[in-house]
């Protein structure tokens, strides 16, 4: 049998082997990579699902504006709360969370109130309905019990917001938020300042819960940050509440 020569090119007993072998050692290789990177994720869901203090802690503390967060064991998500005070009267507040019309402003879309409760005085109830978009994830539809309860001694005001998913049918268009519980304290000082607390322990549709919770804790921040330049805005500004009583030093 005829031997190949180097003018004839690589020797055909070394050719096949080269060839076969190839794709099995980028195989094996491939399947160890993604072994590892499995483990390694699953290793690190574990530990982040087992960790956690179950007490709030500072995260965030940037142009007196300050954010917490809470990590419980047994929990992927986190709960959030952020503090700060503005210049502002209540009812300005109450129109920029209670008032669907202000959903422009909150960057919302298609808000209705589903039905209005009927409440004692100093309360507030209604279910309501929204839809909010995040760039590369499906469209949130919300569902929500909203209601507000006023304190008639320091007129503090307690806004809190409930998913209620099965109020309504679900919508194809979008993803049913089943996972929320959002509350503010709105807490009126003298010269006109609120304090403001803001929590949210919620999970979007679809997003992985590093994002979500990412996600929670930059958006406590920037909607607090945000909060004097809508105030100062007219509308909220001169704005009335039916039924909320403003603080008097006096």
């Amino acid at each position: 049998m005829k031997t190949l020569t180097l003018a004839d090119g690589i020797p055909a007993t070394q050719k096949r082997p080269w060839k076969s072998r190839l794709p099995k050692r980028l195989l094996k290789i491939l399947m160890v990579v993604t072994l590892a990177l499995t483990a390694l994720l699953l290793v690190s869901h574990l530990a982040w699902n087992r960790s956690g203090s179950n007490q709030w802690e500072l995260a965030m503390d940037e142009d007196g504006i300050k954010v917490w967060t809470l990590k419980a064991p047994g929990s992927n998500l986190v709960k959030v709360k952020g503090q700060t005070r503005i210049k502002s009267q209540l009812a300005g507040m109450v129109k920029l969370l209670e008032d669907l019309d202000s959903c422009v402003d909150a960057e919302c879309y298609d808000a209705k109130v589903l039905q209005t409760i009927e409440t004692p005085p100093g309360r507030y109830a209604a279910y309501v309905r929204f839809k909010y978009d995040i760039p590369g994830f499906p469209t949130q539809d919300f569902v929500l019990l909203q209601e507000h309860v006023q304190d008639p001694r320091d007129k503090r005001l307690e806004i809190n917001l409930l998913a209620a998913p099965s109020r309504i049918p679900a919508d194809e268009c979008c993803a049913r938020v089943t996972h929320l519980h959002n509350s503010w304290t709105l807490k009126p000082l003298d010269n006109g300042v609120l304090d403001v607390e803001f929590m949210q322990d919620t999970d979007m549709v679809g997003m992985p819960y590093f994002l979500v919770n990412f996600a929670l804790r930059a958006g406590t921040f920037e909607v607090l940050k945000q909060l004097q330049s809508l105030m100062d805005m007219e509308k909220y500004r001169t704005a009335k509440a039916a039924g909320i009583h403003e603080w008097s030093s006096n």
